[in-house]
């Protein structure tokens, strides 16, 4: 039986407001990047998944909002997914890549400057100033779980992807910084060593929904991917083929299937079949806005009929606060100008009705649901937006800190991986029964 510690096996664990998704894949025999070759390429098309298994359940919201609230209830949803993933690929899973979220988290796009010592800029000045990115410190309380690299610039000109020999003065370097507070990561990486697995990196689940469905393309001209959770709403905005946003929103689909219970008086059960079954995010036509459809009553016991009018009534204007509040943020950043290329939908709430023509409407950018690319072997169930993140926690950008072709990889251990390390050891005990 294979391990997960195999180099060629790669397992993604994404811990959701609602689920607990585990894949297993193998990547598809290619080369990895040589160390001379271009360190910034993540060229997601050149390298397809081959999925081995895959497992999602229900965690009875033990994780809220991206925050534990029961170590041992993460862990139990975690066991069950191990237990039915190693069942269906044959590959005993002990390390994961983990794809976490949370509004707590933060990022900025930090640039780093060195001065050039000689005529030519050599290896040396390059180290340098990867050296110098390594030795930032994150804010307290925190620690970092991406430093993601973009092209370098020689004397303010941009977009050099190798400098060296080149003739300038001054050596800059950009990264896109993801930092989590370091309680949350420790309260996660705990859950899952109680699960007796180990967490080899972390994957942000807004980097991992767009790198999950984003073309490369895409990702090259500008891009806006929206996952829409269900109490969370993930945003990363992709230009010249490296993140440069990525966010965290506290609200998302539960949030319509509570307006739902609320505005028809019946249970949430009967709100979420509601919404998946009849609702739409924007009303496109009147023609059966009479229609009368019964619901359950909120006692569960009696029924009561409304019109397919009062559910798209209760429906679209909190489909409209979800995406002006985003819409708002990236507008004050700038940065909807610069997406050529629109929006991809990805999340749960990407397969209510008319969602894509409703973020049409608020962002003017044409706009596509997204289902997860690049992936073969046991894809059966995988090709919806909801698996999105855990397909695209698989992605090379995720093996490191740093990205696994990124000129920094090797620095890894570093950040994250010693901070799992760290936390891996000091809770090393017996596991729970698996």
């Amino acid at each position: 039986m294979k391990t997960s510690l195999n180099k060629n096996i790669c397992i993604s664990l994404s811990l959701g407001s609602t689920h607990t998704s585990l894949i297993a894949a193998s990547y598809e025999n290619k080369p990895p990047l040589a160390q001379h070759e271009d360190h910034f390429q993540n060229d997601k098309d050149s390298s397809r998944i081959q999925i081995l298994g895959a497992a999602r359940i229900n965690n009875n919201g033990s994780i809220k909002k991206g925050v534990v609230s029961s170590i041992d209830a993460v862990t139990a949803s975690i066991l069950e997914t191990i237990d039915e993933v190693e069942r269906q690929s044959g590959v005993e899973i002990d390390s994961i890549r983990a794809c976490i979220a949370g509004t707590a988290a933060q990022f900025d796009n930090h640039v780093e400057t060195c001065s050039i010592k000689g005529e030519e800029i050599r290896a040396s000045d390059l180290e340098r100033v990867s050296t110098a990115v390594r030795n930032q410190k994150p804010p307290m309380g925190y620690d970092f779980i991406h430093m993601i690299p973009s092209s370098y610039s020689v004397d303010g000109k941009h977009g050099i992807q190798n400098p060296i020999g080149m003739q300038g003065t001054s050596l800059s370097i950009m990264h896109h910084r993801v930092f989590y507070p370091q309680a949350d990561l420790h309260n996660i990486v705990r859950a899952c060593n109680n699960a007796g697995i180990r967490v080899q990196s972390f994957a942000f689940e807004p980097l991992a929904a767009a790198e999950g469905v984003l073309t490369k393309d895409e990702k090259e001209f500008g891009c806006i991917s929206l996952s829409i959770g269900a109490h969370l709403t993930h945003a990363a905005v992709y230009l010249g083929n490296i993140p440069v946003y990525s966010k965290e929103y506290p609200i998302g689909s539960h949030h319509i299937t509570k307006d739902l219970s609320i505005g028809l008086r019946t249970t949430q059960a009967e709100a979420e079949r509601v919404k998946k079954e009849l609702g739409k995010a924007i009303e496109f036509s009147t023609k059966d806005a009479n229609e009368k459809i019964e619901i359950c009553s909120i006692d569960g016991n009696t029924s009561r009929y409304v019109t397919r009018k009062e559910i798209n009534q209760i429906i679209e204007p909190r489909v409209r606060e979800i995406l002006n509040t985003i819409y708002t943020d990236l507008r004050r950043s700038k940065l909807i100008t610069k997406t050529s290329k629109g929006i991809v939908l990805s999340g749960g709430g990407a397969l209510l009705s008319g969602m894509a023509l409703a973020t049409e409407e608020i962002f003017s950018l044409h706009a596509r649901v997204g289902m997860p690319i690049n992936i073969t072997g046991a894809t059966e169930g995988l090709k919806s937006p909801i698996w999105a993140s855990s397909v695209g926690t698989l992605s090379t950008l995720f093996a490191t800190i740093h990205g696994e072709n990124s000129a920094f990889q090797t620095e890894e251990s570093k950040r994250i991986g010693s901070f799992a390390t760290k936390i891996w050891h000091k809770l090393k005990e017996p596991f729970a029964s698996r």
